[in-house]
């Protein structure tokens, strides 16, 4: 993780050498509303406020997420974001809408007005939300040029949206260049590598986004919804939701009864000397329980990432699992590549019987590829792809893989 970081913020100091071209956001205009509103405003301002109007009557819940709650006050919503990982910080954003008198905010409080006309994101996960809600085209910034989502894709190479390269944490200074209503920031479970307090300082409007540490798949898929509220499309986003999380269910229950649970070893060498790996908390874990397997890290607390140097110390837990399977770094090319550039991964059970594979199917780029830009809305489809790995006789795998990919080669 810190060369993946040490890499970007480099591109992002000399990309911050380019100039970031400016457009004034789409203008609002005003919308007379009735009493009782049969749907969330989408677009423009309130024209006639009336206090004891209720203006959402499409509404959100969080049922599955760890870190977001949201209550609704008639022509106001407040989010509330606890973090999974210990930074010991509680953010809320009150979002109002437009044309409506904000109410009285607390010292924690960041007032957005919605529903919003443009913004940015420092994190990749938002961008397969962004596209199944239909608000790709008020994507004014991403992190980077290289996305796996052809829509997104093209709106780049256009220069309707811009690469801000902001090593997944966020560029205040390209943020702010950019002059959205809006900009994501990417929450990291380090306090000093957070830029939210920089952009506030710097007057930009900026909302958390921790999809990455949530506990369960679902909690994370949940984060549709939170973009949402931004935009008042909560009936679309609970649509999206719902029917990817019936599937999932519907797969999770075909692995609930079975005996022979394949250990599963998750991570990847972060350098010849150190191991990184998410916390037993982590949402990873749980899909491979759900999908019949088991993990060596369920005594773990953690829900951000471990680091273990020297990598030895994994081979206590994790030498005798069956499977291994990586995430975040790009995979070898292949097994000989592999046994090549980490010899002492040979020892592993997983690498000796070539059941090595990789969240990195359809990589279009460095640290690009469809699991980081589509995977936090799609966990039904990850999970169907892990379960007939761990579980060939109750699930075939798809035609194309859509998020993991064997490592070829074969046994040692």
């Amino acid at each position: 993780m810190r060369l993946h970081l040490l890499a970007m913020g480099l591109l992002a100091t000399l990309a911050a050498c380019a100039p970031i071209p400016m457009s004034e956001p789409p203008t609002r205009r005003a919308m007379a509303v009735g009493e009782r509103p049969a749907a969330n405003l989408v677009a423009g301002c309130v024209a006639n406020y009336r206090a004891d109007t209720d203006y959402f009557p499409d509404k959100a819940a969080f049922a599955y997420s760890a870190q977001l709650r949201v209550e609704y006050h008639g022509h106001w919503k407040r989010v509330t974001f606890r973090p999974s990982v210990d930074t010991r910080e509680v953010l809320r954003l009150v979002l109002v809408q437009c044309g409506t008198p904000p109410p009285k905010l607390g010292p924690r409080d960041t007032l957005v007005e919605i529903p919003v006309r443009d913004f940015a994101t420092a994190n990749v996960s938002l961008l397969g939300a962004s596209e199944l809600l239909g608000i790709d085209d008020r994507l004014k910034g991403v992190p980077t040029r290289n996305v796996s989502i052809p829509a997104i894709a093209a709106r780049i190479e256009s220069g309707e949206t811009i690469p801000i390269y902001a090593a997944q944490h966020g560029n205040g200074e390209q943020a702010a260049a950019l002059g959205a209503d809006l900009f994501f920031t990417f929450y990291s479970a380090y306090p000093d590598a957070n830029i939210h307090p920089l952009l506030k300082r710097l007057g930009v409007v900026s909302a958390p986004q921790a999809d990455h540490t949530e506990p369960t798949p679902l909690g994370r898929a949940e984060w549709i919804k939170y973009l949402a509220l931004f935009f008042n499309l909560e009936k679309r986003a609970n649509q999206l939701f719902d029917e990817r999380a019936a599937r999932y269910v519907e797969l999770r229950a075909l692995t609930a009864n079975v005996e022979a649970r394949p250990l599963v070893q998750l991570g990847y060498p972060e350098s010849r000397d150190e191991w990184s790996q998410a916390g037993g908390r982590n949402q990873l874990y749980r899909m491979i329980e759900d999908a019949g397997g088991r993990h060596a890290w369920h005594d773990n607390a953690i829900a951000g990432s471990l680091t273990y140097a020297p990598m030895e110390k994994l081979f206590d837990r994790a030498a005798g699992a069956e499977v291994w399977l990586g995430n975040f770094m790009p995979g070898a090319a292949d097994m000989a590549t592999l046994r090549r550039d980490h010899p002492r991964l040979t020892w592993l059970r997983a690498v000796q019987g070539g059941r090595v594979y990789w969240f990195d199917a359809g990589k279009v780029g460095p640290f690009a590829n469809s699991w980081s830009d589509q995977g936090m809305t799609e966990p039904q489809d990850a999970l169907a792809e892990l379960i007939a790995i761990l579980h060939p006789e109750l699930l075939k795998p798809p035609a194309k893989q859509r998020f993991i990919r064997k490592i070829p080669g074969g046994a040692a």
